[in-house]
């Protein structure tokens, strides 16, 4: 699998429901939803402050469920 595309994370002003979670050293990862989208979020702590990004807003529900399954292994992180 390809390195994901990791962009900016964008809030959009909306409250994040975080349903599911996982942490590797600094960098945690986060399944949620937002506004009626699906969005895996990262927060990467290693610097001297936090970078958050995304990935998967635009996919479907189901293509991002997909994607979460691989970043919980460890792929594509």
């Amino acid at each position: 699998m390809p390195d994901l595309d990791w962009r900016p994370y964008d809030c959009r002003g909306t409250r994040s429901r975080v349903s599911e979670f996982v942490t590797r050293g600094k960098v945690e990862f986060e399944l949620c939803s937002e506004g009626g989208q699906d969005v895996i979020r990262r927060t990467d702590r290693s610097g001297k402050r936090p970078v958050v990004s995304e990935v998967g807003r635009s996919l479907t529900h189901r293509a991002t469920l997909d994607l979460w399954k691989l970043v919980a292994m460890g792929d594509g992180g």
